[in-house]
């Protein structure tokens, strides 16, 4: 396992923790503040995990300028008449990555076929709107719930899709290993 291996499950579990906490915890403003924390960290877990497995894509042989470019996020320009992937940072949604992974490197080229892809877009528009705040916002337990479990199905059919196994982590569902 690498470190960003390590991290990725890192930051699931302590969002799965911190959804465990939200629900034990009787003061609404804790509860909200656990939520917040589950579902960013969530997120941040997803990302983390999407790098990883990108990064392994970037070592197959054969990939195109803009297999490499959406994997590593890099730009690409052209170079003598050839485009090459260049240093410079080029940001790609998290929807569009995953997007591309699926249909180049798995089965299932469709995302919206996924059972769990409404509850992440969903979930995903709640950590825009917590991230980029421009009017309070409340983010109870269900929906957190809902976006952790649509983050662990994703990851499962990633899995599936480019390792030919599951995600290892998918049968604890959200019970955390974490007791903080």
């Amino acid at each position: 396992m690498t470190d960003i291996d390590d991290l990725s499950v890192q930051l699931l579990e302590q969002a799965k923790r911190f959804l465990e906490r939200a629900k034990s915890e009787p003061d609404q403003d804790g509860q909200s503040a656990y939520c917040n924390a589950a579902l960013l960290l969530g997120f941040c877990a997803l990302e983390a995990h999407l790098n990883a497995v990108a990064e392994e894509l970037t070592l197959r042989k054969g990939l195109g300028v803009l297999d490499q470019s959406i994997l590593s996020e890099r730009d690409f320009s052209l170079d003598a008449g050839r485009f090459v992937v260049t240093k410079k940072l080029k940001i790609y949604r998290l929807e569009d990555r995953l997007s591309h992974i699926f249909a180049t490197f798995t089965s299932s080229n469709v995302l919206s076929a996924h059972s769990w892809w409404g509850n992440l877009k969903v979930g995903l528009e709640l950590r825009n709107r917590l991230v980029h705040a421009k009017s309070g916002l409340r983010i109870d337990e269900g929906a957190v719930a809902r976006s952790l479990r649509a983050i662990l199905d994703c990851l499962d059919d990633l899995y599936r899709g480019v390792y030919r196994r599951r995600y290892p982590a998918h049968n604890r569902g959200l019970d955390s290993t974490l007791r903080f």
